[in-house]
């Protein structure tokens, strides 16, 4: 259009005029190369759009993040990339239509983004108008942003779970010491062995109480992790340690396989233990009682993986989602869904993921994937050079 628009008024001049008009439309050339040459240095996207959403002018950070063609003024208005924008545009020509437009909007194509959109009118003589539009890539932000509310929930979970705490553990150790006077007493009279038992009871549920509330305190306010080359079995039977007398008690048979020569991979022992022990824990809730869990470690060209498997109820896709999001929501009727909460942080530490495979009322699987040595020494080596 602007080469037909030169061509005309070229035609129409002298020869004397045409040396300024060519010198006149090679310094303007200049210019508009210059000024485009500085609007594609920008990180913010630009675009300069018709009233009908047609695009004029946009810079290369606007065909990366919208994933434009190179002949997008043939093919459709901006809105066909940015549905958010059509209602806009449609008003465009009306009396009530505002100078300035602030809002944020998602992106589906070409990767899922988050932006923020600034548009504002463009001052120029004419009836019809035409609008910068500025696009804001916001995506790290709204991540920061949940992760920092996400944060926020689990520190007030975790000064919650502190006072429950305290305030349990000080009757705990009083029935504890009390107990222990009642032993004593009961050591100098007859008494029928059934009392005796039953006061042992009574002594190793408290007892298991107490491990309880320290387990869980240090789930919910775990150190830094500290990655180091070791073996992973020993975590997993450590737990089992630890949980096998409740899963005995609840008729809960525990079945472990172990891959041979697994690869040793870099772990934070402690952090890996309140991870499977929430695992565990939130198998054990699903099942209630008389079922089972197995748990198998193997390995492949990628990850070591400990997968648990357990007979509960199963999970919908729906619940499985949530599970995973970021949200901290709970696929449990009570509860804050803490323990979700703390596996996803530890295995983020680990530079792994998890997965779930459900099926209603037949059970769920959990796997957790760590990479082998070598991905985790690069992830390592690319987390210190940031």
């Amino acid at each position: 259009m602007r080469k037909s628009v030169r061509e005309k008024l070229y035609a129409r001049l002298s020869t004397l005029d045409r040396v300024e008009f060519n010198e006149l439309f090679q310094h303007l050339d200049k210019e508009c190369a210059l000024l485009s040459a500085i609007f594609n240095l920008l990180k913010e996207a630009v675009l300069l759009v018709n009233g009908d959403g047609e695009i004029d002018f946009c810079n290369e950070s606007a065909v990366q993040l919208l994933g434009l063609p190179k002949t997008y003024k043939q093919i459709a208005p901006l809105w066909h990339w940015m549905p958010a924008l059509k209602h806009f545009f449609e008003a465009s020509n009306s009396k009530t239509q505002p100078d300035v437009v602030s809002k944020e909007t998602q992106l589906i194509y070409p990767e899922n983004k988050w932006v923020r959109i600034h548009i504002q009118t463009f001052p120029e003589m004419g009836e019809k108008h035409r609008f910068i539009v500025l696009l804001y890539d916001i995506t790290e932000e709204k991540q920061v942003t949940e992760e920092r509310l996400n944060q926020e929930r689990v520190d007030s979970v975790v000064r919650l779970a502190s006072e429950v705490a305290h305030e349990l553990g000080n009757p705990l150790n009083s029935i504890g010491i009390h107990l222990q006077l009642v032993q004593r007493a009961l050591k100098r009279v007859d008494v029928p062995e059934k009392l005796t038992r039953s006061l042992e009871v009574c002594q190793n549920e408290v007892k298991r109480l107490d491990e309880f509330i320290q387990h869980f305190l240090q789930a919910v306010r775990p150190k830094e992790a500290v990655l180091t080359k070791a073996d992973i079995q020993p975590v997993v039977k450590g737990v089992f340690d630890v949980l096998k007398p409740q899963l005995d008690n609840l008729s809960i048979r525990l079945e472990i396989n172990f891959q041979k020569n697994l690869s040793p991979i870099f772990l934070d022992p402690s952090r890996l233990h309140q991870a499977f022990f929430n695992v565990v824990k939130n198998a054990i809730e699903a099942i209630g009682s008389n079922g089972w869990i197995r748990v198998s470690c193997y390995q492949n060209d990628c990850f070591l993986v400990v997968a648990f498997a357990d007979s509960g109820s199963g999970i919908s896709g729906a619940q499985a989602a949530k599970m995973l999001s970021l949200n901290n929501e709970t696929t449990k009727t009570t509860g804050h869904g803490i323990g979700m909460l703390i596996i996803r942080r530890v295995m983020q530490e680990h530079h792994g993921f998890v997965e779930i495979e459900s099926k209603a009322q037949m059970g769920s699987i959990l796997y957790l994937k760590f990479p082998l040595p070598e991905q985790s020494l690069r992830k390592l080596e690319q987390g210190k050079s940031l």
